[in-house]
């Protein structure tokens, strides 16, 4: 997997899009998108706050 598809994982993740959705549009399984949405747990977290911050700005 390359950078580009983790970081839109990560966004996927950030935005609350379910797990199967993401594993079948970046063509993975479903296993390496939890082992994504574990490692990066605190960087996900972090982009859902702003996601939220900005939606509620608008």
């Amino acid at each position: 997997m390359n950078e580009s598809t983790r970081l839109e994982i990560i966004k996927a993740l950030a935005y609350g899009e379910d797990i199967e959705i993401i594993a079948n549009m970046a063509e993975v399984d479903v296993a390496e998108i939890v082992i994504i949405r574990d490692t990066y747990a605190d960087e996900i977290k972090r982009r859902h706050e702003e996601i939220m911050g900005e939606l509620e700005d608008d």
